[in-house]
């Protein structure tokens, strides 16, 4: 069963379950709470509460909650005859909680990269340079830009771990996986890094909680609210973590052990998952690893011996509608999309990028078309010359058009191939595809081809029609 915010709560205003004022993009956190009750009460209608034995879950990753003291105590005594809205009115310092779509703390992001030496010994501790979104910048900003707010705070919860907090009554452990999405954890120690919280605040290590879990922990036991308002057994809640990690660990299982599984989600915006059984980034500053600091190296959720890599492309979906409605015509569908995608290559003989929004990798914003000519201006290493166009002209196969359409699959997933090699010298063996994009063939095909590579697409279709393309980790939970 889902929940749609904007549907649900209309008295917080929010489009697409957030407030957006130019770089600074929070949910508030009062909708949330709010949400958890929503979603008990609907649990309990359908006569399922008393069959729950367990329960886990994964939240968007980055976003970070900020308890006073006063929430935290109210957390372990909640009256189950009182809405959780109620009780946890005055609960939080911040109500307007940032998350991973705020792109508004780049002096930030610079401070943390300079309070250890610069982006790259960021990268070696923390699995990642600064990002705008991540935690670690989000915090330091609140404590500069809102000293007064900062002095209220008592403990700070990122997404996940706040909603296993609601479920146990106390504050839960934030798990390895998404504490690798704050730019504070050193990622190969297990720890939060002294140095980096530091840098910050003093006691932010406290802050956050010393301890630090696996994503298959428990954390503690349901709390009574639950258990005498909704009729579910009392029961272990296991460790949350963040919907990327999750789902990851869940299409891994699906396949063969030893296999190089990637997971490939197709959205609005596209990210792909992998393992690395090796840490890649280290003191030798010229490994290939070292010279290519996109994207983020993550603990894995489950596996103590593992990573994962994730590749973020914020041009995705809404890239692809773009050339649909621009490159075609406004009244094209997803079916002529993918007929003018459905041809020959273009590559090596043509390319086409489109980065509508500053896109993560590379760092470029802009559309680029480019076609082989004898005259070109543009040299690549092999002494091929390019020259840019406004518009593809005619392939020279028979009758069929370079398009946009192509290109830009092209384009995409041939990134995302390059990119890979940049992280993992092993060769993938499989890809997992997943997203509101991965229904279709043409895409499909494009990524089995690209990436020389199996594809599979798995889906759970809900009663309201809602495909939820992320499977649970089987055992652990899954993703609310």
């Amino acid at each position: 069963m889902g929940i749609v915010f904007d549907d649900e709560f209309p008295e917080f205003k929010t489009c697409n379950g957030r407030h957006v004022n130019g770089d600074t993009v929070t949910a508030p956190v009062l909708m949330w709470v709010a949400a958890i009750d929503l979603l008990m009460s609907r649990l309990k209608a359908t006569g399922l509460a008393p069959y729950i034995c367990g329960i886990s879950g994964a939240a968007q990753q980055h976003g970070s909650v900020y308890w006073r003291q006063q929430g935290v105590e109210t957390n372990k005594q909640l009256d189950p005859r009182v809405s959780l809205r109620q009780q946890f009115a005055s609960a939080f310092a911040v109500l307007e909680s940032p998350i991973w779509e705020d792109s508004s703390t780049s002096e930030q992001c610079q401070n943390l990269e300079q309070s250890v030496g610069g982006a790259c010994e960021l990268a070696r501790i923390t699995g990642s340079t600064a990002f705008e979104r991540f935690t670690g910048p989000q915090i330091a900003k609140i404590k500069e830009t809102q000293p007064h707010v900062w002095s209220q705070v008592s403990r700070i919860s990122l997404v996940s771990s706040f909603v296993a907090s609601l479920l146990i009554g106390d504050i839960a452990p934030i798990d390895c996986s998404d504490a690798s999405g704050t730019n504070l954890y050193d990622i190969q120690c297990g720890r939060w890094s002294q140095e980096l919280c530091g840098s910050i605040d003093p006691h932010l290590v406290q802050l956050l909680g010393e301890r630090v879990v696996m994503a298959n922990e428990v954390v503690g036991q349901l709390s009574s609210y639950y258990t005498e308002r909704y009729n579910i057994p009392q029961c272990p809640v296991v460790a949350f973590t963040g919907d990327n990690p999750s789902a990851f660990a869940g299409f891994e299982s699906m396949f063969a052990a030893g296999r190089s599984a990637a997971v490939v989600s197709l959205g609005t915006s596209d990210t792909v998952l992998f393992p690395l059984e090796q840490y890649p980034y280290s003191l030798n500053t010229s490994s290939v690893a070292m010279q290519h600091l996109d994207g983020h190296v993550l603990r894995h959720p489950t596996d103590r011996n593992l990573y994962i890599a994730m590749l973020c492309y914020k041009n995705g979906s809404l890239a692809r509608d773009w050339v649909r409605e621009h490159s075609l015509r406004s009244t094209s569908t997803w079916s002529d999309f993918s007929n003018a995608a459905d041809t020959e290559p273009m590559a090596p003989r043509a390319f086409g990028f489109y980065y509508l929004s500053t896109e993560i990798l590379p760092h470029a914003k802009g559309i680029y078309r480019f076609e082989q000519h004898k005259n070109g201006s543009i040299v690549c290493p092999n002494g091929t010359r390019y020259q840019p166009v406004t518009t593809f002209s005619t392939s020279n196969q028979g009758d069929s058009h370079w398009s946009d359409a192509r290109a830009i699959i092209e384009s995409q997933f041939m990134s995302m191939c390059v990119d890979y090699a940049h992280k993992e010298m092993g060769a993938m063996t499989g890809i997992a595809i997943t997203g509101g994009a991965s229904s279709n063939p043409t895409l499909q095909q494009a990524v089995s081809d690209i990436l020389g590579v199996p594809v599979f697409a798995t889906a759970i279709h809900t009663t309201k029609g809602v495909d939820i393309r992320a499977p649970a980790m089987p055992a652990y939970g899954g993703a609310i």
